[in-house]
């Protein structure tokens, strides 16, 4: 009966320690209190950090049109001078000597070298 005890208690002294082990610790939870100062400063910067991010995506997004605009205007640029080129070969080629004298024959009209006068375009 005496080894049956001692049994006993050396049972309960093993899970007693393993009930210990198996137990988490409890953490101490601290509650930091913030003054009224400490608060508004906090609050000012996060409405400072707040409003640089909405200056800098508004920034970006100006750029953004602004080179959106510059692209459109550069794309109406070159179809101008595409244009001006394609009227400036047609100039040419309705100035040219040979087509103002298929025309005037075409109408009926003779060449008087003696009424012919020579004007030079571009004199210094």
């Amino acid at each position: 009966m005496e080894a049956a005890r001692v049994r006993q208690t050396v049972q309960k002294e093993h899970t007693q320690q393993n009930h210990v082990h198996n137990v988490a610790p409890k953490k101490k939870r601290y509650l930091v209190s913030l003054k009224l100062n400490e608060l508004l400063l906090y609050v000012a910067l996060m409405i400072v950090l707040s409003a640089a991010v909405v200056f800098v995506l508004n920034t970006k997004l100006e750029a953004h049109e602004y080179e959106r605009e510059i692209s459109q205007i550069n794309y109406e640029i070159n179809a101008t001078e595409k244009e001006i080129d394609e009227l400036t070969t047609e100039v040419t080629h309705l100035s040219s000597y040979e087509r103002i004298y298929q025309k005037a024959n075409e109408l009926g009209l003779k060449p008087n070298n003696d009424n012919v006068k020579v004007v030079r375009k571009y004199e210094k």
